[in-house]
């Protein structure tokens, strides 16, 4: 039980002072928790207790893997990632070379995943210490279909491209994402 904390809910409320009682990591009641004591009871007197925070733009779709305790996004509060984020994924992706904007998130040619899916098991084998909601990236599909990057993209290209959206959603991404900054 978390004693007296500055409780902020997420709903836009203003925070009130209440207790939390957590069991099996879920939240099972919140108020005055007099009636209740917990194996462990904490101190929120003077502290803030608030849900994990969602980081919507981020670009660690490699550190999820190189660095799965996350510790400069928990030390924040953050929570949960959105990754795949400007139009740039590992996956799905083989490819011998790392071309921009590709280098802004994998350090070489060995971080890319041939497929979706292949990516989601390298989280599940050392799974993160935050939630992951990972996108395709345009340009990532570009990279893995076309050779020549600087044209328009053929009807076959763009049937090869949606094909392997298909595949990726199906596996478990959540949407695709684009990168205004970057040429397509």
């Amino acid at each position: 039980v978390i004693r007296s904390a500055k409780v902020i809910d997420g709903t836009g409320s203003n925070a009130v002072e209440a207790d939390v009682a957590i069991e099996n990591d879920r939240i099972t009641a919140i108020g005055n928790l007099d009636r209740i004591s917990g194996n462990v009871e904490i101190s929120g007197a003077g502290r803030v207790l608030a849900p994990g925070f969602i980081d919507v733009h981020t670009h660690d779709d490699r550190a999820l893997i190189s660095n799965p305790d996350m510790s400069f996004k928990t030390s924040q509060g953050v929570t949960t990632v959105i990754t795949g984020n400007c139009g740039i994924s590992l996956a799905p992706l083989s490819s011998s070379v790392l071309p921009p904007p590709l280098d802004l998130i994998a350090d070489s040619p060995t971080s890319l995943y041939a497929e979706f899916k292949d990516y989601l098991y390298a989280l599940d084998a050392e799974p993160p210490a935050v939630n992951v909601a990972a996108q395709v990236g345009h340009s990532t599909l570009r990279i893995g279909t076309m050779e020549n990057l600087d044209r328009s993209a053929s009807h076959n290209e763009v049937s090869e491209m949606r094909t392997r959206l298909d595949r990726a959603l199906e596996d478990g991404a959540i949407g695709l994402s684009t990168g205004l900054y970057y040429e397509p």
